[in-house]
């Protein structure tokens, strides 16, 4: 195969290691030796030159030599002062970055550098960017600023601070008005403003909105990314902890340049594939396309080391070997030719593609956000150079005080956190200390006990939503609290001066009662009287109301027959009418404009004029003059309204028959019809019609006439009779009157007796009632008073305790119960420092734990110790999702009880299908448990921890890898993890609220009687068990009746002592509350009863927990070392059967204790290497001392560690055997350990003695002279064996772990199989640790045999392929009872995870 290979090396250092001669020996060499500074210096001067060839003023083009000189010896000071180490391996520093100092002082222009003074500060900030942004301390900051000031005075005679005035040196292309002009920034403040200007243009344009605090800090990182972006093949790595802020400046910095952002989501099944496309839609966007895109890419997303091998190419080249192929390549080819040919390029498929990657290069800009923590980030600097050497890199430090302060500042007032105003200064403060004292207190946490945990920025922002909830939750508590309680309490005083009114009530009423009930019997009297007289003219009445209704009949029959009559011309005269109504007056005066109306018009005008007796006029000749209408209708039609008015209104009852007779003549002539006269006009026809219904109207009147006279005659008679019938009435009116005022008297006098009586009644009903509420409240009304005070209290302090509450729900988590008391001490003592008030309990129980919501969680399985309360509090309270660091399964335990009745969903990251479950789980609002994760996330839940919801349609939703999923808000999720001391990075950190639920030695005591009394005494457990439930249940119940009274008297209106139904409800809630408070004190003292028989056996249990903690930091010897707590109570309860029995309590405690004890020493010592077995005594023996307080923490400490400073005050009595160095530790132990005082001075005064004890082979056993013989116990001479004989120790260990406990215990066991195997269930395998060339086969080929199971043993080597089987084998062994025997595991790590979700799901 003709195959050339080209490698290219750098020197060695910087995380590149040396090459053999052996592998270089292939090789032909061409060395590239560095640049010389002549050569560098031409070729800098030479590009630069050609900027300043423009209209810069001469100062400025004259400093061109100096400006490049002053650039590379700048350059070589910053290579050889900050070299790469492990803390910082990114500073390294090549030409390129060089280079980048000139890019953008290239485009400078004329009108904006006028002087040598701008010109430098160009310079300057240029350098900063390029190298003083990627360091990582202010220390190291400070020392470039000296370098750089060197330079300045070297090369230019000014200092730094002669040329930059100002606090901070900014260049940026997005504050000149002119456009895209890179310019000095002179005004902060406007600075300020035009960014928060560009983010609001975001948060508008762009979902989902940043709700970002623009400090100075951040709005400076903004500007230099704006810098990064807008040069060619501009590339940024931002190295920060996660949570520092390193995303959002990114894509407010995206947004000012006007670029577009793209970036890869990573799902559970992201594949390379995936990968590879993402890449080429990325690249064709930017070369075809011809779009600028930023490509933001964040270590996190780091799943497999091929995309950051893409990442690095991109950077170096522009390209990815082998992404593009086929029809892609050909899609590239077509789209360049064009404009190849048009720059006068090759068009050959090399050149077109190269292009390709120049047209890449000018619009990718790549944004690495990179955390600089733990030795991968360093292998990735080592291993990827142009992470280093093509990018620009910028360190995003902690935030400064100024920034924690503005942030506090601006979420306080974005959130309306109701803080007093003269308090909120303080609060701030408070809130920044807190900050840094958890900063603080992490670094000691890591040194003390080598557990790390991260404080970021996002911690601190989780600080103020706590501070903002948490507060508001608690005003609204207190008041509502409060309210509740006063309005009860003003019912109960209500009540009270309602009794008083009552009585007197009661006894006014008496006499009233007595005199109406005397003025009811009067009246009856004389309303006997009056109706007798009334009866009377009541008949008169009747006679005379018989013939008014006979005369009445009938005037109503004449009237109808007149009616019937009428109603013959009525509907005509109604048409006519309708008619008339509907003309409009233009109509009828149009007919007036005829000068030779037609016949027909004529006609009807001349009887209208008739009927309204207008006279006509005489025309014609003398002698022949005749009537002439017409002039007399035109002017009657002129006034039409008029005329209309006069036909509506004609006086119809009242029609002349002299009349009648002159228009007779015109009814049946043909032209007065109204069918002829409708065909000339409309007007006219109206007016005929209404003349014959005039006429026809007149004719029945005539007939009506006489009935009409008739009917007035008969009227006229019945008003005479209706006269006598109302005075008959009004006689009868008034004697009935008289009785209705008597008997309504009467009625009023009854009523008043009647509510008298009932007033009566009701206020001996409302006595009662008033007496059974202030009888049953009574008891009550104390305590009501005594919390008002309390709550009033709180108020005051609310702000106080809700600091500390909520820098306890924040930062507590990982914390252990030490740390969190220090830190919560050091927030009082702040609190204080500023005068905010506070409870004297601060707390996070105090001030944030419900006590009935807490025993409740102790019945489902959360330790009763403080810190598992406190971890209770912050899971219920976080807004983050809880991750529990629980190696022992206790949270694991309490979340499934918790639960239980809510359809938990239990998954793990490595089930099939877990994805599946969480999607079911979010969907149904079911609570999910992530089991057993380890220190790196699924990328796939960050959406989920983030609670990155949004709305679409009316439905919350959230995006889960590539699914949109409904989110119900009753989703609840929780993971845990079994690794005792994780390294969750700062990125993780940020995401979920870490829980460190390690056992206590209190809580795990408890647990621990809790098993020994069940065993012993399972009688009394079982008691105690059903005691504490039903405890639970009696507390959550009084509760509840005592919310229901406040909340029944809060809603209760009007006279309470009214409402029957109330007091009814009160006193049953009031007797059952007796009932249970009686049931609850009662179970007190029955519950104290069995605590006292119970803690009997606690000195077992608390050797049994001594035990474990001493076995749980053998870990930090060797990691192998892990015991679970599971193993330790199998032991536990092991032992307890198999100790020996006794009627008499205090031997078979003392047996237990020594059983227990042995037992544990023996088990652990078989799976400790050797070296290891003593040491194991030693902590055995000296942490059984120290909890029976026997032990000087400060002598052991100095056994452990010994002299912490060098004492040299007395001369060395016999330096022939005394070195220095041992009389320098007598001395320190004389001067600092009490017991000591005046040892050094003794061993002075009787060196010989201790020469002796120096050469004694059994220097162990020596005596010491007296009074230090029988004066100092065994640990102190000890401390002197250490100092004068430290070889000796081992010896003296011995001697003294034989002297507290006994020989057992400094001989270790041997190994028996047959015990081991005694040991363990079939739910806990043995695990056999060899060294090299050891093989217990043999030794397990015996034991089956003797056991009779050599037949069912069957044995797998793992190896590659080889998983499969051994789970096949594990499953027969399952269903047949065979042992399985596992060799070579180490071989099948990637197995191993596999093995332990089998074992886990062993079932005995």
């Amino acid at each position: 195969v003709d195959i050339v290979l080209v490698c290219a090396l750098g020197p060695p250092g910087g995380g590149r290691n040396p090459v053999t001669n052996r592998f270089l020996r292939h090789f032909n060499f061409v060395s590239f030796p560095e640049l010389e500074a002549p050569a560098i210096s031409l070729v800098f001067e030479t590009i630069m030159g050609s900027t300043l060839a423009q209209d810069f003023p001469e100062e400025v083009k004259t400093s061109l030599r100096s400006t490049v000189a002053a650039t590379i010896a700048l350059f070589n000071e910053v290579s050889s002062t900050f070299l790469p180490i492990p803390a910082h391996v990114h500073y390294t520093f090549n030409l390129r970055d060089v280079s980048r100092v000139f890019g953008l002082m290239y485009d400078a222009e004329p009108r904006h550098i006028k002087t040598r003074s701008q010109w430098l500060r160009l310079w300057c900030h240029e350098c900063t960017r390029v190298f003083s942004d990627r360091l990582i301390n202010e220390e190291d900051r400070g020392t470039f600023l000296r370098l750089l000031d060197t330079q300045l005075k070297g090369f230019f005679d000014v200092s730094y601070r002669e040329v930059v005035t100002a606090p901070r040196l900014l260049f940026c292309d997005f504050m000149s008005p002119e456009g895209k002009t890179y310019v000095e920034v002179s005004d902060i403040k406007r600075l300020s403003e035009v960014v928060n200007d560009f983010l609001d243009t975001y948060n508008t344009e762009i979902s989902p909105p940043m709700p970002l605090i623009m400090f100075l800090d951040a709005i400076e990182h903004v500007v230099r990314l704006s810098r990064t972006l807008r040069q060619y093949n501009g590339h940024a790595l931002l190295l920060g902890v996660g949570g520092s802020g390193r995303r959002s400046p990114t894509l407010l910095a995206t947004r000012i340049c006007e670029y577009e952002r793209f970036a890869v989501e990573i799902t559970k099944n992201f594949s390379v594939a995936d990968w590879k496309e993402a890449l080429r839609t990325l690249l064709r966007s930017t070369g075809l396309e011809d779009k600028q895109r930023v490509f933001i890419f964040t270590d996190t997303q780091i799943v497999k080391p091929v995309f950051l091998e893409d990442v690095s190419n991109l950077l170096n080249s522009g390209d990815v070997p082998n992404l593009f192929e086929g029809n892609d390549l050909e899609d590239i080819y077509n789209a360049m030719r064009p404009i190849c040919t048009a720059e006068r390029l090759p068009t050959t498929k090399m050149a077109l593609y190269s292009r390709f990657v120049t047209q890449v290069k000018g619009n990718l800009h790549i944004v690495l956000a990179f955390s600089p923590i733990g030795e991968v980030f360093r292998s990735r600097m080592r291993m990827f150079p142009a992470l280093v050497n093509c990018c620009t890199i910028d360190w995003f430090s902690d935030w400064p005080d100024e920034a924690l302060s503005s942030v506090a500042l601006n979420a306080m007032d974005r959130d309306g956190i109701e803080v007093p105003p003269d308090q909120v200064k303080a609060v701030v403060s408070i809130f920044v200390h807190m900050h840094e004292s958890v900063a603080r207190m992490s670094n000691r946490f890591f040194a003390e006990t080598k557990r790390r945990t991260y404080v970021t920025p996002t911690g601190f922002l989780t600080i103020l939503d706590a501070f903002s909830v948490l507060l508001r939750q608690k005003k609204e508590e207190l008041s509502s609290s409060k309210q509740k309680l006063q309005n009860g309490l003003q019912k109960l005083f209500q009540t009270e001066k309602q009794v008083e009114e009552l009585q007197i009530s009661l006894k006014e009423s008496q006499p009233i009662l007595l005199q109406t009930q005397q003025d009811i019997k009067t009246m009856m009297e004389q309303i006997a009287v009056d109706k007798t007289a009334a009866d009377e003219k009541r008949a008169v009445a009747l006679i005379d109301e018989r013939s008014a209704a006979g005369k009445a009949d009938e005037c109503k029959r004449i009237k109808a027959q007149a009616q019937a009559v009428l109603d013959q011309a009525l509907p005509a005269l109604d048409a006519a009418v309708k008619v008339l109504r509907n003309l409009k007056v233009k109509d009828i005066q149009e007919v007036s404009k005829y000068t030779n109306p037609p016949e027909g018009v004529k006609f009807v005008m001349q009887v209208v004029c008739i009927m309204k007796g207008v006279p006509p006029k005489k025309v014609g000749e003398a002698g022949k003059k005749r009537d002439d209408y017409w002039e007399p209708s035109r002017q009657l039609l002129s006034n039409a309204a008029e005329l209309q008015n006069f036909m509506l209104n004609f006086d119809k009852d009242n029609i002349k028959e002299a009349l009648v007779e002159k228009i007779k003549p015109y009814l049946d002539d043909e032209r007065f019809q109204p069918s002829y006269v409708r065909a000339v006009s409309v007007p006219c026809t109206a007016m005929c019609q209404w003349v014959h219904a005039m006429i026809k109207y007149y004719h029945v009147n005539l007939e009506v006439q006489p009935k009409r006279e008739m009917l007035s005659a008969a009227e006229a008679e019945l008003a005479v009779v209706n006269a006598a019938l109302a005075r008959t009435r009004a006689s009868l009116q008034e004697v009935e009157d008289r009785i209705a005022e008597l008997e309504f008297n009467f009625n009023s006098a009854v009523e008043k007796q009647k509510e008298l009586q009932n007033q009566v009644r009701m206020t001996e009903i409302k006595l009662d009632r008033a007496n059974r509420l202030i009888g049953g409240l009574s008891g009550e009304k104390d305590r009501w008073n005594e919390l008002v005070a309390t709550y009033s209290a709180q108020e005051v302090t609310v702000v106080g305790d809700m600091l500390a509450a909520a820098g306890g729900i924040a930062y507590f988590g990982p914390f252990t119960s030490q740390y969190r008391n220090d830190l919560l001490t050091e927030w009082i003592g702040e609190l204080d420092k500023h005068g905010l008030q506070h409870s004297a309990d601060c707390t996070l129980l105090a001030t944030s734990g419900d006590p009935v919501v807490i025993q409740q969680w102790n019945v489902q399985g959360l330790p009763s110790d403080s810190v598992s309360t406190e971890n209770g509090i912050i899971l219920s309270k976080s807004a983050r999702w809880p991750l529990c660091i629980d190696p022992q399964g206790q949270a694991n335990t309490w979340i499934k009880n918790m639960h239980r009745d809510a359809s938990l969903v239990v998954t793990k990251f490595s089930d099939k299908d877990y994805v599946r479950q969480l999607e079911g789980a979010i969907r149904n609002g079911q609570p999910c448990l992530l089991e057993n994760v380890g220190e790196e996330l699924d990328p796939l839940l960050e959406p989920l921890l983030l609670r990155q919801t949004f709305i679409q349609g009316n439905t919350v939703m959230l995006k889960l890898g590539e699914n949109n999923i409904p989110y119900d808000e009753e989703f609840r999720l929780f993971l845990t993890t079994k690794i005792p001391n994780p390294h969750y990075s700062p990125e993780t950190c940020v995401k979920v609220g870490l829980l460190n639920f390690f056992i206590t030695p209190t809580g795990l005591e408890d647990q621990l009687l809790a098993r020994l009394v069940a065993k012993e005494r399972k009688d009394l457990e079982d008691m105690k068990s059903q005691l504490t439930q039903s405890n639970a249940n009696l507390m959550r119940e009084l509760k509840d009746l005592q919310d229901t009274i406040l909340r029944m008297l809060q809603e209760a209106e009007g006279d309470i002592l009214e409402q029957e139904d109330l007091i009814i409800t009160l006193d049953q809630s009031k007797v059952k509350s007796a009932d249970i408070k009686t049931k609850v004190a009662e179970a007190k003292v029955t519950e104290q009863t069995i605590d006292e028989t119970r803690n009997k056996y606690r000195p077992v249990a608390f050797r049994a927990s001594t035990l474990f903690f001493t076995v749980a930091a053998l870990s930090a010897v060797d990691p192998m070392y892990q015991y679970s707590l599971q193993w330790f109570n199998n032991l536990f309860l092991s032992v307890i059967d198999s100790a020996e029995q006794s009627e008499d309590l205090s031997k078979r405690l003392a047996s237990l204790t020594d059983h227990v004890t042995l037992s544990f020493y023996s088990n652990v010592c078989r799976s400790l290497f050797e070296k290891h077995k003593l040491m194991l005594s030693f902590m055995l023996c000296t942490n059984i001392l120290r909890s029976e307080g026997k032990l000087d923490e400060l002598e052991f400490r100095y056994l452990l560690s010994g002299a912490t400073s060098v004492v040299a005050e007395l001369p060395n009595p016999n330096p022939d055997w005394l070195v220095d160095a041992v009389w320098s530790d007598l001395q320190f132990i004389s001067k600092n350990l009490p017991a000591f005082e005046g040892f050094a001075e003794s061993f002075r005064d009787q060196v010989e003695h201790y020469k002796g004890y120096f050469d004694d082979q059994d220097a162990h056993r020596h005596p010491l002279t007296e009074p230090w013989e029988s004066k100092l116990s065994r640990l102190e001479r000890l401390i002197v064996l250490k100092t004068i004989r430290p070889d000796k120790v081992v010896e003296g260990v011995q001697d003294f772990v034989a002297a507290f406990m006994d020989e057992r215990y400094i001989v270790p066991p041997s190994f028996n199989l047959a015990d081991s195997y005694k040991d363990s269930d079939v739910a806990s395998p043995l695990i056999f640790i060899l060294s090299p060339g050891a093989d217990p086969m043999e030794e397990l080929m015996k034991f089956a045999e003797s056991v009779k199971m050599s037949k069912k043993l069957h044995s797998i080597s793992l190896g590659q392929g080889q998983g499969r089987k051994a789970e096949a084998l594990i499953q027969e062994g399952i269903e047949r009872g065979s042992w399985v025997l596992l060799q070579n595991c180490h071989l099948a790590v990637t197995w191993m995870p596999t093995l332990e979700a089998l074992v886990e799901h062993f079932t005995p």
